[in-house]
């Protein structure tokens, strides 16, 4: 039963800024679990563990929610955390321009998923990459001021041609993630 998610990929230009940006943030001293390079990406929807027998009807669905939206461009600035500055769980990279067309199709894809009794995860969508998890308050208030330092920091723009579904494979080293079907927009 592969654990899956629908995301859109971003260019090694932007992960390559990204990364620097971890490398920054890791020389706070904060207790961070940064997200391996190559698996920094905008999650659509997580699906969690679907059963074999589904996979058929949630990559119809998928396809069907594509068509809603041509290609576009995707601009990745910003820095924030989750849920709070107070309370940090999550730091993540922000989008500008582009995330009319990607909420557009997260609920798309939520009203599809949903007419195949998928149940939408309730939380307000806001697109942005994941690009640390915070794991304790330790050095906190000197990665709260970095953050703040950084927090409009550009990371460039790529174009989005394509979401995937996406298996992540659980290893006590870290996810994996593999592509299970890309799906051109439009």
């Amino acid at each position: 039963m592969p654990r899956a998610f629908v995301s859109i990929e971003i260019t090694d230009d932007i992960r390559n800024q990204l990364v620097q940006v971890q490398e920054k943030l890791g020389e706070t001293g904060a207790d961070l679990k940064l997200v391996e390079p190559q698996n920094i990406h905008l999650t659509l929807r997580f699906l969690g563990d679907v059963p074999e027998e589904r996979l058929s009807k949630i990559k119809n669905a998928i396809r069907d929610a594509k068509d809603i939206a041509d290609p576009f461009n995707l601009h990745v600035s910003g820095l924030g955390v989750f849920p709070n500055p107070n309370y940090m769980r999550v730091v993540w990279a922000g989008v500008s321009d582009g995330s009319n067309p990607t909420t557009a199709l997260r609920q798309k894809l939520d009203k599809n998923l949903a007419k195949i009794n998928l149940p939408s995860d309730n939380k307000e969508f806001t697109p942005h990459l994941t690009i640390a998890r915070v794991k304790s308050g330790k050095a906190k208030e000197k990665l709260r001021e970095k953050l703040t330092r950084m927090s409009a920091k550009d990371f460039g723009t790529c174009r989005v041609d394509a979401i995937e579904l996406k298996e992540s494979k659980l290893t006590p080293e870290g996810p994996i993630y593999s592509t299970l079907e890309k799906f051109e927009l439009g």
